[in-house]
């Protein structure tokens, strides 16, 4: 079987990729817990399926089918997807070849590091950073030369709870 090479993995996540944030609070508990979730997409029109499938089973993840079909001038679209800690490794080999979306990898491994998992006491806490960390992803996006050092140093004052960088 073929394999991918990293640096073409790269290249597809920086040409048809989407590293973002999946979010949710659990409020069942008597702690509300944070859900933020990075997750890595990459999305083709269906002559691309054989390409992701390839993909699916050298990275894992999943892949699915969504119906365009409400449109006449839209094709069916598959993604492959993988999140969490699952994500780490795939991040990890391709970062460094990665030319549009290397900052917005470099947070989401430090997000899967650090702070996945992590419970809050106070759900403003929890909202606060859930916040942060979607407008600093989404700030990458517009301007990929923003860098995720800021963004860390925004998310650890707000988890620890610092007034300045400088008490964290």
């Amino acid at each position: 079987m073929k394999r991918l090479s990293w640096k073409y993995i790269a290249g597809l996540v920086d040409g048809e990729g989407c590293i973002d944030f999946q979010c949710h609070v659990d409020h069942k508990t008597d702690k509300p817990r944070l859900y933020l979730v990075p997750r890595l997409r990459i999305a083709m029109a269906a002559v691309g399926k054989d390409l992701l499938e390839l993909i699916k089973i050298q990275l894992g993840g999943s892949l699915w089918l969504k119906n365009r079909s409400k449109n006449p001038n839209w094709q069916d679209a598959y993604y492959w997807q993988v999140s969490g800690k699952l994500m780490r490794p795939v991040l990890q080999n391709i970062v460094n070849h990665l030319v549009l979306k290397q900052e917005q990898a470099r947070l989401c491994i430090w997000w899967i590091d650090r702070c996945m998992g992590r419970q809050l006491s106070k759900l403003n806490e929890v909202e606060s950073i859930r916040q942060c960390a979607r407008d600093e992803l989404k700030a990458m996006k517009l301007d990929p030369q923003r860098l995720s050092g800021e963004a860390v140093k925004k998310l650890t004052q707000l988890i620890n709870g610092c007034d300045s960088p400088t008490e964290c």
